[in-house]
This record gives C-alpha cells, sequence and structure tokens, in this order.
C-alpha cells in the first residue's frame, strides 16, 4: 500500500511539473552530437543555471581607535572591513545530469561491465533505493529479452533537456525529457536496427557531505520496462523449433465477452456507406504515426504531439487516442477518437475495420508466424493495429509501422512514446497481444 501511495504522489507530481514544462518544448533529437553515438563519451553541459539570488552583505564593522604602531590597513582610524565569504559555486546541473543519462545509455551495449548504476545514487535515502532498483531490473529485463530474442545492443545515444524546478544550498529538483535511441544487431548481420524511445522524468539531486550531487529520488514511466509496472519480470522465452502449437483463441471476425463488455460500437447504414467510399491508407497512417509520436527518438514536429488534439497522458493515457488520430487523419478512415483501448479495438472490429488475425501470449503469436511462409508478414502489415491486454485488461495499444530486418514487427505509440519499437520490448510474459489487420 506505501509504495502505491508513493506512486500516485509521484504521479501528481510528475503531471504537475509537464503542465509546468508545456511552455518549454524539449530539444528535438536530432540536435544531438552526430559523436554521441556509442560508445559514448561523457559531453560538457550547455550552460550553468541561474542563482535565487545573492548572499546578504557583511554589517559594517564598529568605527575604533587606529591600533598604535599604525599597522598597515588602519590609516583611516578604522578596523578593516572583513570581507563577504566568497559565495559558493554553483554546480553546472546540465552537464550534471547529461552525464548520467549518458552513462545509463552506455549500460545498453556494455552491459553490467558498464558504468556501475549505485553510483549515481544516494543509497541512504529510501527513495534513490526503489530509484535504483527500479533502473537494476529494467536492464535486467532489456538484456534478457536481447538474449531471448538472439539480438545484441551495439548503439545508444541519449539526449536530454532539463528545467530547473527547485535549487536550494543542498537539493536541486528538475524536470528531465529524455530521448533515446538504441540500435541492435543480428548475428552474422551488418545491419543495425534503430529505434527510439522517450521519457519524462521528475529527478532530485542531493548534495553529500563531500560536496557531491547524488540522486535522491527519481520517477518516471519507463518505454523499456514499466509498462505492466513490473520490469523484473521476464519476457517469454520463444519456442523452440519443432514444438507443439497452440491454436489461435477467436479467430477472426468473433468478438469474446470481455471485449463485448467494454461497449463496443455498432456501424449505422450511413456509416457503413461512408466507410465504403473510403479505402485506408496504410502509409498515411503510419506518416502521421511517426510525425506526432512524441518524444521517441526519430519522431518528427520537433518532438512534439500534434497540438491540435487534447493529449490524455495524465488521465489514464493518450496511446488510444493516438491511434485513433493516425487512422482518421493519416488513413483517412471514419474512426472516432478514443480514450480507451477496449473500446477502440472493439469499434474496429464491429465496424468492419479491421479483423482479429492473431491473439495470445508471446510464445503463441510467435509460433502462428512460425507456421506462415512469411512470418509475421503473412498476416501483419505496417498500419495494421496492436493491442496490449494484461491481466485480463486492455492496457494499451499500438500502430504497427514497420518490421526490422528479420522481418520483427516495431510500431509506435504515445504515453511511453516510441517510435519504431519491436512490439513485445517493455512487455513480460503474461502479456496477451491481439493483432488486428485494417481492411483495404
Amino acid at each position: 500500500m506505501l509504495k502505491r501511495r508513493t506512486r500516485l504522489f509521484f504521479c501528481a507530481l510528475l503531471s504537475a511539473a509537464l503542465l509546468g514544462a508545456a511552455a518549454y518544448p524539449p530539444a528535438p533529437a536530432r540536435a544531438a552530437s552526430p559523436g554521441a553515438i556509442l560508445p559514448v563519451r561523457d559531453g560538457s553541459g550547455t550552460g550553468h543555471a541561474e542563482t535565487d539570488g545573492a548572499l546578504p552583505a557583511a554589517a559594517p564593522s564598529e568605527t575604533r581607535p587606529a591600533p598604535p604602531g599604525g599597522e598597515q590597513g588602519s590609516h583611516t582610524g578604522e578596523a578593516p572591513v572583513p570581507e563577504s565569504p566568497a559565495e559558493p559555486e554553483k554546480p553546472d546541473f546540465p552537464a550534471l545530469l547529461k552525464e548520467i543519462y549518458q552513462r545509463r545509455a552506455r549500460r545498453f551495449v556494455e552491459g553490467p561491465a558498464g558504468p556501475p548504476l549505485q553510483d549515481d545514487f544516494l543509497l541512504e535515502k529510501k527513495t534513490a533505493q526503489w530509484a535504483l532498483a527500479h533502473e537494476e531490473a529494467k536492464y535486467k529485463y532489456v538484456e534478457t529479452w536481447a538474449r531471448e530474442r538472439g539480438v545484441r545492443f551495439v548503439e545508444a545515444r541519449s539526449d536530454i533537456w532539463a528545467k530547473e524546478l527547485k535549487v536550494t544550498e543542498d537539493r536541486a529538483r528538475f524536470y528531465v525529457a529524455q530521448t533515446l535511441q538504441l540500435g541492435y544487431q543480428y548475428p552474422g548481420e551488418e545491419v543495425v536496427n534503430r529505434f527510439g524511445v522517450g521519457s519524462h522524468h521528475i529527478i532530485e539531486l542531493h548534495r553529500t557531505a563531500d560536496g557531491r550531487w547524488l540522486i535522491g529520488l527519481e520517477w518516471y514511466s519507463d518505454p523499456l520496462g514499466d509498462e505492466t509496472e513490473t520490469p523484473a519480470e521476464t519476457p517469454k522465452r520463444r519456442p523452440a523449433a519443432g514444438g507443439p502449437r497452440r491454436t489461435l483463441a477467436g479467430g477472426p471476425g468473433t468478438l469474446d465477452a470481455a471485449a463485448a463488455a467494454a461497449g463496443a460500437v455498432g456501424t449505422s447504414a450511413g456509416a457503413a456507406t461512408e466507410l465504403a467510399a473510403r479505402r485506408y491508407n496504410r502509409e498515411g497512417a503510419v506518416q502521421y504515426a511517426d510525425t506526432y509520436c512524441g518524444l521517441a527518438a526519430g519522431c518528427g514536429n520537433g518532438n512534439k504531439y500534434n497540438p491540435k488534439f487534447r493529449n490524455y497522458m495524465g488521465e489514464g493515457g493518450d496511446c488510444a487516442n493516438f491511434v485513433s488520430q493516425a487512422l482518421r487523419h493519416g488513413g483517412n478512415l471514419p474512426v472516432p477518437y478514443f480514450t480507451r483501448v477496449d473500446g477502440l479495438i472493439s469499434h474496429l472490429r464491429y465496424a468492419g475495420l479491421g479483423d482479429l488475425v492473431a491473439r495470445g501470449d508471446f510464445g503463441t503469436v510467435w509460433q502462428i508466424a512460425a507456421g506462415k511462409p512469411s512470418g509475421f508478414r503473412s498476416f501483419v502489415k505496417p498500419g495494421d493495429v496492436l493491442a496490449y491486454q494484461y491481466k485480463g485488461k486492455m492496457a494499451h495499444v499500438a500502430l504497427i509501422t514497420g518490421f526490422d530486418s528479420r522481418g520483427y514487427p516495431v510500431g509506435n505509440s504515445h504515453t511511453v512514446d516510441r517510435y519504431h519499437v519491436p512490439f513485445d520490448l517493455g512487455w513480460d510474459k503474461s502479456t496477451i497481444y491481439w493483432f488486428v489487420q485494417m481492411r483495404e
């Protein structure tokens, strides 16, 4: 219960910081220096944060008779005025934060041999212990995912934008927006498959007795290990070749009771006529998703959402709203704007816009693909929709935007901003995937 209350407190804190930072959009990912591709080298900051005011001047000393002997400095008959103590130099916080996130990026490539995570945290603080535990679980998860999928990370590039929220003598709190680009390879291939993620952080640095500044608190929604709030969970193993194949539960054109209860929307005669006059523009939907996917490295529009639409990130999530926009304004379909994943998926199926072509945990959908002549490409195309069911609830939705060099589907989404991310990265072994193929 304490952990949940703490999580809710920091959610409110993050939402307030995001509202305050809305007028200060982060620099686009392309602003990162070309040399930032790993191995990442520690970089210098962009300048010093402004101080909140100078120390008060020392009070003038009392007038006293000149000391005998005419010591130097007493010619006026007054004692020398002591100098004000020097104002302590303010750390270059932007440079310090940049180095922290660069070290984390290096960890993806270097693994456990990379920079020790604990060196950046003030471990006497319980909140710092929680933040470190999350980072350790995230990297453990990502390393396991890479091993199970047969890939290795070879590139990582991090860029941040920081807004000072409050700075005192021994604490400094910031809102940090991070864009992160990662690249992985399959054995025997030279091609690097690159994808991007974006994350919004509240981070608090505490000054130690020896003058160092360490993380005392950090909160963010992690697109690589926090989708299901259980980053320590391992991804589903890839089934061995020739193993038993599980059948697809619920074929195309069907709707199970759980989805029906979510509130599907029917199609009126007028809407059906309008639909018949339209053809789904897959390329347009993908282009829209690539343009407005937000903070993730690789996204367009200056790494901002489409300003014409409301952002529901602080109200339960913006993923369904984002996919609705892509289908409507990029794909040319008469799709309402949904804020719930179950409502969007039910509408696509009931309105005759899409068909459920695969559903199951990772092992199930992997074997479905393995049994097809072209793997996932046999039933998934760019512009199709993928929903994520976790613990019986539709928790997330993304738009499929392409494939990597081995035909592995990648997608874009909001809330945790993603650009061409492998479809199962960040989700655990109990997640159920719903692949909805859009009709043309």
